[in-house]
């Protein structure tokens, strides 16, 4: 049904804004062993919750997925382009390795623990992409990254249109879920920084 995919999507997008503003929170302390803790705890909530805790347990995996990105860019002093080009590899192998030993790549997670952990692999390192393209956008000096808010502005429309036309495939799901997620890591970031002007405003 539309209604259902496109409550789905902003859902999704919701989601990204949090994870946004979580992933900021952890990369700002350093602390990989909080990002190693919310591994273990994502792990044991899903194992024991099943489908019922996929939203909040995808809130977790994007919390991690913005901290890897800003990590990516922050620790290794690589840049939010290169971060961004490394990060989109890395999704693109996931997936491809994913389509040769599964025969494909699903749309959520379906079937035993085991079987979803490709999925979540797969959309932790598409928010990582989304995440680092979204920092590309916000942070100052930048060049050409208008060219991220141009794919937002017209790929989205064009995926939903695409959807809507019945045309299914796995790459229009991860190409909305990428959109979506720069869509809602741009979003945080914008709130991260308005709220970062009201404390320097109150102090």
């Amino acid at each position: 049904m539309r209604e259902a995919a496109l409550r789905f999507w902003a859902i999704r997008t919701a989601a990204a804004v949090l994870g946004e503003i979580g992933g900021h929170a952890v990369a700002g302390k350093g602390s990989h062993f909080l990002a190693a803790a919310g591994v273990v705890a994502i792990g044991v909530l899903y194992a024991r919750a099943g489908r019922i805790a996929f939203w909040p347990v995808l809130v977790g995996v994007l919390v991690l997925s913005a901290a890897l990105a800003h990590m990516a860019d922050r620790s290794l002093g690589i840049g939010d382009l290169v971060a961004s080009v490394q990060l989109a590899a890395l999704f693109a192998l996931a997936l491809i390795v994913w389509a040769r030993v599964a025969g494909t790549t699903g749309f959520l997670c379906v079937g035993s623990v085991r079987d979803q952990a490709p999925f979540w692999i797969v959309a932790m390192l598409a928010q990582a992409f989304a995440s680092s393209l979204a920092d590309w956008v916000v942070d100052p000096g930048q060049t050409g990254s208008s060219i991220v808010l141009l794919a937002v502005a017209i790929g989205l429309p064009a995926v939903a249109a695409a959807r809507w036309a019945r045309i299914g495939a796995p790459a229009l799901f991860w190409t909305a879920f990428v959109l979506t997620g720069i869509l809602g890591a741009l979003w945080g970031d914008m709130l991260i920084r308005l709220i970062g002007a009201g404390h320097a405003l109150s102090s």
